[in-house]
Parts: C-alpha cells; structure tokens; sequence
C-alpha cells in the first residue's frame, strides 16, 4: 500500500505538544469527508500524522517517547491486527476504532482497556475525542519531577538526578527575574502563528490571544484548554530553552500572580494521576526523599474534583490510579508560591491550587487503597532551604545569575552556558553583544562569557580574543578593579596552557599573581584557578611533585569557600587523579575520578559532556589496570552521551567506538 504520512505541513514540523493525534486507515484520504474531518481534529489536538500502512504506523508509535501522549483512530479491520502489538506502549493513550460494523469489535475490544470508543458516525468520533480530551490532558500529562537523593541516603539510582534538579532550580529562578518588554508578546505571536498556520481554529485564539492578553490574565490563558497549557508544560519538560525564552513572559506573569494571591493558611489539597509501574517503583524507592516539579502544578482543595478525574479514566494493565494528597502550611516553610486560583482561572468551579514551577515537596509515603483501587501517595510541601543542594544553588546562582534582582538575558546565557547548552548559550550572547554598545560597562562581562564560552568548545582562537578585548576594556576603564583584571589574566594563560604554549602560559599567571598580590588577596575564591593553571603547567612538563603541590593548594581554596558538590572541585580531584596515574599510583588515581564523577553527576545534567569525559578517562584507567568489565562499562557510559550530541565521523565517536570493540574483544 502506499503511505501517506500527512496531508498537513504541520505534521512535517516538530510536535511542541504533548499530545499527538494519529489516522491510521487504507482510505484516511479517499474522500472530502475524511479530508474536511481532519481539519476539524486538528482544532483539537493539533499535531495530526495519517497513515494507510499499519506497520509503519506501529513503528512510528514504537519510536516515539514514553512522554509522549497519542491518540489513535483506527478502522475496524486494521484495529484487530495493530492494537495487540502495540497496547501496552506507554506512549498510547488512547484508541478509537472508527467501522461500520461496531457489534463485530465490541466483544473482542473489552479485551483492550484503551480502546476508548467504536465509533460509526465520523461527527460523532469526532465529538467524542473533543470530550474525552479535555480530562485525558489533565490525567495524562505526564508530571515532569525531578528527585532529589540526600546525603544520607546515596542510592546510585537517583544520584545523578540532583544535576536535573539544580539545573530545573537555576533555569526557572533567571527566568521568573528577567523583566518583560512588548516585544516578548509580538515575537511570541509572530512564532506561533507560523506555527499554526494552517489551523484555522488556532490562528482565531492567537489573534484574540494577541488582542485581549494582559499580565492579570494569564493564568485565565493559561488554564484555557488551549495551546499555552500543552506547548508550556512539554517545553518545561524537556527543558526546550529556546521554546521557554519564549513563554518568559506568560511564566513571570503567573509567577507574580501566584504570589499575589498566595495561600495564607495550611492546605490539603488533592491530584488524581494515571502511572506506568516504571514510574511508581521509582516513586517508592524514593520515600523520604525531595521531589522538585518542573511544571506549573495543578491540584484541587476538593478531593471529590480529583477523583471525578479518576471516574473518566480509563483502567488499564500497564497503567495504575494514582491520587496526591499533599499537605502544603505556608507559615512553616519558606517555598515557591502556591495559590487558590478559582477567580483566576478559565475553569473557576475546579477548586484549582496552583503550585509555581519549581515547588519541592517530600514523599512522606505510598499505600495501596484496596476499597478506591487506587495508590495514595502523600507528600508535604517543603522549604527551598531543605535539602543539602541549597549552598550549591546559592553559590551557583550568584556564579551565573546574579543575586536577588532582575535578571537580564546575559543571565539566562550563563545558565544554559552551565547547563551545557552551548550553542542556546552562543545565540544570547550573539545577540547581545549586536546590541551592547561597546562603551556600556557591561560589555567586558559579555566579552568574558563568550570568552569563557569559547574555551568549553575548545576554540582557543576565539576565546583568546574575547578575553583580551576584556582585559583591554578593564585596564582602559577600571583599572582599579584589581581581582577582575587578575581573574582575566589568569584565563588568558589557562588559554596558552590548552596550545601547550607553556612558558607564555605562566607568564599570564605570573602576572595574574602580581594583581592579587596587589590586593593583598592570595586566598581569595579566584586564586584556586590560578594554582589549577600553575599545576597544570608542571603536569605536562613532567613536574608532578610540584604539580600535586598546587592542586593541593587549588583544593585547599577550594575546601573553604566552596559547596562540597561544586564542579570546579570536580575538575581538581580529577587533576589530582592524573598525577596519581602518572604516578603509577592507580588506586588513589581512580580514588580521585570517582570523588569527581559522583560531584559531577550531583551538580550538572546527566548528559553533560564533563560527565562523558570522566567516564571516559576512567575508562581507560580500569583497562590500564587490565579490569576490562569496568572499563567496557565506563566507555559505554562515555558513548551514551557523545553519540546522541556528535556526528558519527567526529573523532571522539569513532574513537570511542574503536576503545569498545576493542575492550569487548578481551571479554571473549
């Protein structure tokens, strides 16, 4: 048969909505009804795929993301051969089969619990999926959380999560503090409106959305059962930085929104959920642990509104009932806002509690309600101060995002800088630096930060560059500020350091160390970069006595003024690990990558190409030590995070490729 994928340019784009809406059905496009049908579905969940073929449909069901949410509609004859092999796939939600014959399937679809309806009228398929999605869109959305594993509880499952959880905490705080202009609303319209071109019934909303909108009504827009809520949530999700920049505006209206209308008084309140078995066992290893939301989080204060959500769901063998009683006193615990927004909202009857992004709570427990058939999972809202992340978060906030005041977009750039979204990163400076006059005083911090930018790309040129025009600007304007300037210096000769222009290299630090001799400051924070790049310098000329001295040295600073999970100790420890191997000292070499790797994975994102490197050299350690297992492992953790994010003929996938086959083949 041939295939016809879409009929829609929009199904040729990427879908920014949870959602997808899929036709699978030999004459989907043989008649005007079917093709004037689809525009009609369209109105209700946007992102539209059609297809005559059911294998390739299975295969495009089976590629797509567990978070992903599809709606399938499907003939009869077609529905007895695909619905077996595809049913119990996470990322179905739900099946219509639309036929003539409806007594013929009603019997054998009891067997398929996400076989929503057999439909015969096409306005009544369509009227039913219109009605059934607006509760499917609260129940199915997946909640996007991030787990938080305490010191005292070091479960290897979770540890690497806590670099999610600071990078959710650091993204949402610039972005609530970066102030909005006029432009934010024009560009966000003028985006969407190419995004929804072809649909009719959204191109009406976004022109009454570019009308009618003002900051006191956007939880009013955002609780609308419309594109705002669904492209929003996923985008938080996924942390789509370009698709948030965006939205910057509607979240910082809602934000001084909440907080205007903060509840004053303790509250239960209530949130009816369908999980995967997956997600619930990772809920239950996780008791007594902080859980952050990286979603705006809707509950209700009437318990009987959650469960009226549970009555329309359907149940289901891979899927379990799940309802949050959170119990949330705003006079013991210093946390994001939360409000009652009924007078807010587009729904004012729901009861709606809305928790700001970013809430944390803690997983008091799970019990299974044998009389409701239904998992109860209870959790108390708790402060931002209670856990043991807060110092890393303060220290990395004030490092990247400045202190308690407005944030600007230099901020948002240092974020994803850190979050290791270069090239997001590259695009705000760029488009600052076309702005920022070259006299305006903060013109020598962009410099930096693309500097900075550069360096972590390996473009030594570029870098170079930027950080003399810093330092040209400094000493021409401030060249007072001792500590900056001395910080500058030390960069330019770590720059050297990477061309292995060695005795240029310690000139700068040479230079750098006169500056802060200068402010008579040769133990503030800054100077454990300089020890670093001085060790550095001895280590590739051989000098590791002298090397370690100065790690040792860059550590000691380190220790004092540091959180104990910064990833700047991460880089020393990892130093120290060189020496040592060097050294022929394997144990204490591999002592000291581990201590990296755990900090690593506690303060960055799982996919953060620093982890990726750790592994890496670990890797090659353990095969040095003829400990081939080991290293097969750490290679195959160093390859899951470059070949997603590098071409296949970049050097370090095929070497990594090469170290695998090659470990593997001594584990023969």
């Amino acid at each position: 048969m041939a295939t016809a994928n879409s009929t829609t340019s929009s199904t040729k784009k990427e879908n920014y909505e949870t959602f997808s809406l899929l036709w699978l059905d030999g004459q989907v496009n043989a008649t005007e009804e079917n093709k004037l049908a689809q525009r009609r579905l369209r109105s209700i969940i946007n992102y539209l795929k059609l297809f005559e073929n059911p294998q390739e449909c299975r295969q495009y069901i089976k590629n797509c993301s567990e978070q992903d949410r599809i709606v399938l509609i499907i003939s009869g004859r077609l529905s007895k051969e695909l619905v077996p092999q595809i049913h119990e796939l996470r990322q179905l939600s739900s099946v219509y089969i639309y036929c003539r014959r409806k007594k013929e399937y009603k019997t054998w679809a009891k067997q398929f619990p996400k076989i929503k309806r057999i439909v015969v009228q096409l306005d009544d398929l369509i009227q039913r999926i219109k009605e059934d999605q607006k509760d499917l869109a609260k129940t199915e959305e997946p909640i996007s959380m991030n787990i938080y594993n305490s010191a005292n509880n070091p479960d290897k499952s979770t540890t690497e999560l806590n670099g999610n959880f600071i990078h959710n905490l650091l993204l949402i705080d610039v972005l609530v503090r970066m102030p909005s202009v006029e432009t934010d609303k024009q560009k966000f319209v003028k985006f969407y409106k190419e995004e929804y071109s072809d649909n009719e019934n959204m191109l009406r909303i976004i022109h009454e959305f570019d009308r009618d909108y003002k900051p006191r009504k956007a939880l009013w827009w955002y609780t609308r059962d419309i594109f705002i809520f669904n492209v929003l949530n996923k985008a938080l999700r996924l942390q789509n930085t370009e698709r948030l920049l965006l939205f910057h505006f509607i979240i910082r209206d809602i934000y001084e929104l909440i907080k205007e209308n903060q509840c004053r008084k303790p509250i239960k309140v209530y949130r009816y959920q369908r999980m995967s078995a997956e997600e619930l066992r990772n809920l239950q290893r996780s008791i007594g642990q902080y859980i952050s939301i990286n979603s705006f989080f809707s509950t209700s204060s009437n318990r009987d509104i959650a469960m009226k959500f549970s009555a329309l769901s359907t149940a289901s063998n891979d899927l379990y009932r799940i309802l949050y009683i959170i119990d949330a006193d705003p006079r013991t615990v210093k946390s994001k806002p939360f409000a009652d927004i009924s007078t807010l909202s587009y729904f004012p009857s729901e009861n709606e509690i809305l928790f700001m992004i970013g809430c944390i709570f803690r997983l008091v427990s799970i019990r299974r309600d044998d009389t409701e058939n239904i998992w109860i999972v209870k959790m108390d809202l708790a402060g931002d101060d209670n856990n043991d992340l807060k110092s890393l978060f303060y220290h990395l906030k004030k490092e990247y995002a400045g202190d308690d005041g407005e944030a600007g977009m230099q901020s948002f750039g240092n974020v994803l800088h850190y979050m290791g979204q270069y090239d997001q990163a590259e695009k705000i400076y760029s488009r600052l630096r076309e702005r920022c006059p070259t006299d305006d005083t903060s013109y020598p911090h962009l410099c930096f930060s693309l500097a900075m930018l550069y360096k972590d790309r390996k473009d030594c040129s570029r870098s170079l560059k930027w950080l003399e025009t810093a330092l040209e600007r400094k000493r021409r304007e401030t060249p007072t500020d001792n500590i900056y300037i001395a910080g500058l210096y030390c960069c330019i000769g770590n720059i050297h350091l990477e061309k292995k222009d060695y005795k240029i290299a310690m000139k700068f630090y040479n230079q750098s160390g006169d500056y802060y001799k200068c402010e008579n400051a040769l133990d503030h924070p800054d100077v454990s970069s300089l020890y670093h790049g001085i060790a550095r310098v001895y280590y590739y000329q051989n000098q590791y006595a002298d090397a370690f001295n100065n790690f040792q040295r860059s550590l000691n600073i380190q220790q004092k003024y540091l959180p104990a999970n910064h990833p700047d100790m991460a880089i020393t420890y990892s130093s120290i690990g060189d020496v040592f191997q060097h050294a022929g000292e394997y144990l204490r070499a591999m002592e000291n990558y581990t201590r990296s790797l755990e900090i690593r994975k506690k303060s960055l994102h799982p996919q953060h190409p620093e982890i990726a490197m750790i592994h890496k050299i670990m890797a090659q350690l353990y095969e040095a030590m003829s400990k081939y297992k080991e290293a097969l492992y750490h290679y195959e953790k160093a390859s899951n995070i470059y070949f997603p994010s590098l071409p296949n003929q970049h050097p370090t996938v095929i070497e990594l490729k090469r170290d695998i086959e090659r470990v593997a083949s001594k584990l023969i």
